[in-house]
């Protein structure tokens, strides 16, 4: 879950079970059942604020963070917001972007931050270039001035720097310290406790969950991602609780190979990618349960072998 951002004149906050009246607010929409579809799938992704005017604690906005993770596991956030028409062109704006590019450089700690704007919206269009992004690409290209075409915009962490008053310490949501490392790991992995996975796109997570004998729940706030998680997301989650890999990336397998005694598995299904786990003879798999050999119409692809 993100954190509670504030400036100003606004809270920047994340959505929570009792914001049916909230997106009423916000969006207009009528129908609570539409509403109450809406909120689910907000919180479902959980890279939702909702921004609240302090003054009047109205709704005035929304804002998205999204394909960005902590602890380094990416290097890029794509943000995308929206103000209602009658808190427009009174700095709001300008207020709460600063707030979030304060929180995906220094809480996610993101190298790059993206995000777009219409050639037609031109509060969002100017709002974007006078902060300091730049265009990097038109959609599509071949109508660069069109007036619906997508401008999508860019700002790196060093750029951002440069602007006037961040190195004075605006940025005040910094990246909790790892408590892990090499040397003091979480745990030294003597054993598994199964775990099966909560959904269908939380096999990386739960794989993790069970070599630091942990929830899911926590590594889901640890990487802040409860979708699916890509190699540099499981990586460096291994690094965030101080497993040591034999390699820095993975070794492929071919058939015959004996594996480690302990391993993080890239498993290919027929229809999807998977992460699984071995441990001495043993398969963990978050969603097929323990087995002596890998699940039926699985292909072992590659391997991170977890050092003691």
């Amino acid at each position: 879950m993100y954190p509670f951002l504030e400036t100003e004149r606004t809270v920047i906050r994340p959505y929570n079970d009792n914001d049916i009246e909230t997106v009423i607010k916000i969006t207009g929409e009528k129908s609570v059942k539409k509403v109450e579809k809406m909120l689910a799938d907000t919180l479902k992704y959980g890279k939702y604020w909702v921004v609240i005017l302090k003054e009047t604690q109205m709704p005035i906005g929304w804002v998205l963070c999204d394909k960005a993770s902590g602890y380094e596991i990416q290097k890029r956030a794509f943000i995308n917001a929206w103000l209602r028409e009658e808190y427009r062109r009174q700095g709001f704006g300008r207020e709460v972007l600063g707030k979030i590019l304060n929180f995906t450089f220094f809480g996610l700690n993101t190298k790059m931050t993206v995000a777009n704007a219409k050639n037609c919206e031109k509060p969002a269009y100017n709002l974007l270039s006078n902060y300091g992004f730049e265009v990097y690409n038109y959609v599509p290209k071949s109508k660069p001035n069109d007036d619906n075409t997508l401008v999508q915009f860019c700002i790196s962490r060093n750029n951002y720097l440069e602007k006037p008053n961040v190195r004075a310490g605006t940025y005040d949501y910094e990246l909790p310290k790892n408590p892990y490392n090499y040397e003091n790991p979480i745990r030294k992995i003597d054993g598994i406790t199964f775990i099966e996975q909560p959904t269908e796109y939380l096999c990386g997570q739960a794989v993790i969950a069970m070599l630091a004998n942990v929830s899911v729940e926590e590594v889901v706030e640890v990487m802040l991602n409860d979708k699916g998680t890509s190699v540099a997301e499981v990586s460096n989650a291994l690094k965030y609780y101080g497993f040591k890999t034999g390699k820095k990336t993975r070794t492929k397998y071919t058939e015959g190979m004996n594996l480690p005694d302990c391993c993080v598995l890239s498993v290919r299904l027929p229809t999807y990618g998977h992460w699984s786990l071995y441990y001495k003879g043993k398969y963990y798999d978050p969603e097929f349960g323990v087995l002596d050999d890998l699940p039926k119409n699985a292909k072992l692809i590659s391997y991170w072998e977890i050092l003691d």
